[in-house]
């Protein structure tokens, strides 16, 4: 945490530094002096809990099709850029494990159960926050888990202020700085919800975020913070 008190995020592991989702990516951001590393999990077609963003692996590798009808196998021998391979949840756990806290994202509706209980029987030493759009399952695994932190991820102010947040049981919110106001911040601060910000990367955009006094900001730049 810096000397302003916000929590430095680094997503997905440091992305302006690495290509997304690696381990090389996740390691530059502790180099950097992430607080917490933010990633994103999907399953594969044989159950396999992967980093991957997009549903499509085309993007950030030089393969195509989704991940969820390809093996782990399939997505191993892919590059994810500068020989990079596609972790597995697992080894993430293991590099981050004494050194950073995580947000563990679930893609994949329906893994984020999944992805509680590989934490757990991991035994990750270090702060972990579940998040996601799908905010249905956030629901359910604090019915079922009710220590778990999680975070309800929205992308525009929704019209009913923090109500979707208590819906899905949520202790954060994850917001895009582009909708992002002070007086939405307020609401979800009167609701006793933590707020982070996502993604500010130049100069400017990290001024405007801090403006909107968050506890954390998400950044493909987290020494910038």
């Amino acid at each position: 945490m810096n000397s302003r008190g916000i929590v430095k995020v680094g997503h997905r592991g440091a992305a302006g530094h690495e290509p997304e989702n690696t381990l090389a990516a996740v390691e530059k951001g502790i180099e950097l002096g992430a607080d917490y590393i933010e990633v994103d999990v999907q399953r594969t077609r044989d159950s396999h809990l992967v980093l991957m963003h997009d549903k499509f692996v085309n993007r950030t590798t030089n393969g195509t099709g989704k991940v969820i009808d390809m093996s782990f196998q399939e997505l191993r021998t892919l590059d994810a850029g500068r020989g990079q391979r596609i972790p597995l949840l697992h080894e993430v756990l293991d590099l981050a494990n004494h050194r950073a806290g995580l947000i563990l994202e679930s893609i994949t509706p329906g893994i984020t159960q999944g992805v509680f209980e590989e934490v757990s029987s991991f035994r990750f030493d270090g702060a972990i926050i579940f998040a996601s759009f799908h905010h249905l399952d956030l629901a359910r695994l604090r019915e079922s888990k009710p220590q778990a932190e999680t975070m309800a991820l929205i992308e525009a102010v929704p019209v009913q202020g923090a109500q979707f947040a208590l819906d899905a049981r949520a202790s954060c919110v994850g917001v895009s700085l582009d909708s992002m106001t002070k007086e939405f911040g307020q609401i979800l601060h009167q609701a006793g919800l933590r707020v982070f910000l996502y993604s500010a990367d130049s100069p400017e955009q990290i001024g405007l975020a801090k403006t909107m006094d968050p506890e954390g900001i998400i950044s493909d730049y987290p020494e910038r913070i």
